[in-house]
């Protein structure tokens, strides 16, 4: 996962444009790789949350991110992208690489909108080859979640599929 998903955690968190202020939700966190690069970015006021529904990712995320975790600019808790533990309209931006695939879509997509603040951006990439459908069904949903301006694009890797790109705001 550390070597598979670097460059598309990458390209996550520089889509994401994250400032020192901001607060971000990293949902299926996984090994903490994306939370690790988020937190570098918003130290000293800012604030990452990640979740992961799996205690070994966790750990491995806990292990990789412990001094932004020891400053109080990052925690990792149990969840999901249907259930983050975040209040309303507490969060910045959220991002999600290669998990919207193992999400109920529908509820997932309400829960990062009803999280954001409005003008809040998600920021989702996966590997096309794991999507049961097609990619477009991510702009729907995330449209009928409220989610306006949504983008969508293929970007192509080498040795393996496309990845989707899906960028979009919770409206002002």
């Amino acid at each position: 996962m550390v070597w598979g998903n670097r460059r598309q955690e990458r390209w996550a968190v520089d889509r994401a444009k994250l400032r020192g202020d901001h607060r971000v939700i990293v949902v299926g966190c996984g090994p903490g790789v994306g939370l690790a690069l988020a937190a570098g970015l918003i130290v000293p006021s800012g604030f990452v949350r990640g979740v992961d529904p799996s205690a070994t990712m966790r750990a491995m995320a806990t292990r990789r991110c412990a001094g932004s975790i020891s400053m109080g600019a990052l925690e990792i808790g149990d969840g999901t992208a249907e259930r983050t533990g975040c209040a309303d309209q507490s969060m910045d931006v959220a991002i999600s690489v290669n998990n919207v695939m193992l999400w109920d879509q529908s509820l997932g997509f309400a829960e990062l909108f009803r999280v954001l603040r409005p003008g809040g951006l998600l920021v989702l990439t996966v590997h096309r080859h794991v999507l049961a459908e097609p990619a477009y069904s991510l702009r729907a949903r995330s449209a009928e979640a409220g989610f306006v301006d949504v983008a969508l694009t293929e970007c192509p890797r080498r040795g393996t599929s496309p990845a989707v790109e899906l960028t979009a705001h919770r409206p002002r």
